[in-house]
């Protein structure tokens, strides 16, 4: 084990950090696929939608597993251990947000759009044309119109519609908040780009062109000291946190809505794009 062996009274302080799973699960994991397609006709998207829950579910779980092992990792080597080791509890607190913010990710910007759009029938032409006018309002605003989430995608494309989905105000205060912005940002960099440095690691050092240019004209080049790093232990935890909180909740509205339309043997549909609210 990475650490050592916390007591119970460690464990009760770090579950009132992290969301409680249990009512969430009981929903998801007893949607069983196989049941609920009876009811439904063979070519019926509706019925691939609990296995995306279930896929959700446990990347969720996951990530709040993670966010635990944080809390967990820095109460043994800063509180627990002697004498205490900061560059091992930040080599563990970013190895677990690491793994929360990938599970997140998932859980949202593939596995929730996807349900979402196979729930209620949204076809890309649909989405497309939304796509389009976002990205323009983007580059409008001076924008970045590569930083466009797809939740940020459909929920907006949801709140322009004549019906009202109840989940709608969930996606998109989960996709217009800094903590998800940080969390794909964060995700897209670590995929693509040079994994955001963090503190209490050693020197870390940022990539590029290690000469730099003076105002005078001349180049400078330091040598041993590093880069400054982006991100404390604590900065990670500042925005996993709430974030998994937030998706917690937002998925659990996007569940309840899925079990009541199943009562209505899942013929609801959403309006077009251009027969919605402008």
């Amino acid at each position: 084990m990475s650490r050592g062996k916390l007591d119970g009274a460690d464990w009760e302080k770090i579950r009132q950090k992290i969301p409680d799973l249990s009512n969430l699960g009981d929903m998801v994991l007893h949607l069983s696929p196989d049941v609920i397609s009876i009811k439904l006709p063979h070519e019926s998207d509706i019925q691939e939608v609990p296995a995306i829950f279930h896929d959700i579910f446990h990347s969720l779980g996951s990530a709040v597993y993670a966010l635990g092992e944080i809390f967990a990792h820095q109460r043994w080597y800063l509180k627990k251990k002697e004498p205490p080791n900061e560059m091992t509890a930040a080599f563990f607190s970013r190895y677990y947000a690491d793994d929360a913010v990938l599970r997140l990710y998932s859980a949202g910007e593939q596995y929730l759009d996807v349900a979402i759009k196979k729930m209620l029938k949204i076809n890309k032409k649909q989405l497309a044309d939304y796509n389009k006018e976002i990205k323009e309002s983007y580059k409008k605003e001076g924008k970045d119109p590569r930083k466009i989430t797809r939740l940020e995608i459909i929920g907006g494309f949801l709140s322009v519609q004549e019906t009202v989905y109840p989940f709608t105000k969930a996606i998109t205060s989960l996709a217009d908040s800094k903590e998800w912005g940080k969390t794909v940002d964060y995700r897209n960099r670590w995929v693509h780009e040079q994994p955001p440095t963090v503190a209490e690691m050693g020197i870390v050092y940022k990539r590029g062109k290690r000469w730099k240019q003076l105002p005078n004209g001349r180049y400078t080049l330091g040598i041993g000291g590093g880069d400054k790093p982006e991100y404390s232990a604590e900065d990670l935890v500042e925005f996993i946190k709430p974030v998994i909180f937030k998706f917690t909740d937002t998925f659990t509205s996007v569940v309840e809505f899925y079990t009541e339309l199943l009562k209505d043997t899942g013929k609801r549909t959403v309006q077009p794009i251009d027969k919605g609210k402008q």
